[in-house]
C-alpha cells in the first residue's frame, strides 16, 4: 500500500512540475524560446526527487572502479586439501560437498589465514555510501597476503523508500 502512495506522490509531481513549467513559459512571448524553456525545465524539474539518486550513482561507480583489482601480495602454497587436480577452488565448488567435508575444509583453510575488516569513512555527498576494506594475512608469518575494497549503499530517498 505505501509503495502505491509513493507512485502516486511521484506522478502528483510530475504532473506539478508540467504545470510549473506552463506557468514558467506564460512570461516568455517568443514562441520558439517558450518551447524549449518549456522542453528543458519540465523534465529538469520531474526528475528533481531523483536527484541524489543520479549523482549518487556517478558517486557510487567512481568508488567501485577505485575498487575494481583485488591487490595480491603474497600466497601460500596448499595441496589438494582446498583445490582440486584441475586447479578449481574446492572452497567454492558445485555440486555442493557434504557438511562434514565442507566443514574439514574449511578448518584448513582458516588454520592458514585470518582476515582483518576495517570500516571505512565515506562521505557521501548525494546519497549514504559504506565501505569495507577486507586485508587477508598468512596466520603463522602475519604477512599481508592480500587486500581488497567492497562499497555498498541503499539508494538515494526514494530507493530507501520503497
Amino acid at each position: 500500500m505505501y509503495e502505491i502512495f509513493v507512485l502516486l506522490v511521484l506522478l502528483a509531481w510530475i504532473a506539478f512540475s508540467i504545470w510549473l513549467a506552463a506557468r514558467v513559459t506564460r512570461m516568455v512571448r517568443l514562441k520558439v524560446l517558450k518551447a524549449l524553456i518549456f522542453l528543458v525545465l519540465a523534465p529538469v524539474l520531474s526528475a528533481l526527487p531523483f536527484a541524489d539518486e543520479i549523482v549518487g550513482k556517478f558517486q557510487f561507480d567512481r568508488f567501485c572502479d577505485d575498487a575494481r583489482d583485488v591487490k595480491i601480495f603474497a600466497t601460500i602454497p596448499v595441496g589438494e586439501e582446498l583445490y582440486y587436480p584441475d586447479g578449481r577452488w574446492r572452497l567454492s565448488s558445485s555440486p555442493p560437498m557434504p557438511l562434514t567435508e565442507s566443514n574439514y575444509r574449511q578448518s584448513i583453510y582458516e588454520s592458514l589465514v585470518r582476515y582483518e575488516r576495517s570500516d571505512l569513512d565515506i562521505i557521501g555527498i548525494a546519497m549514504p555510501i559504506s565501505g569495507r576494506q577486507t586485508r587477508i594475512f598468512d596466520r603463522k608469518t602475519g604477512q599481508l597476503l592480500a587486500s581488497y575494497l567492497v562499497y555498498s549503499t541503499r539508494g538515494g530517498w526514494i530507493s530507501r523508500g520503497f
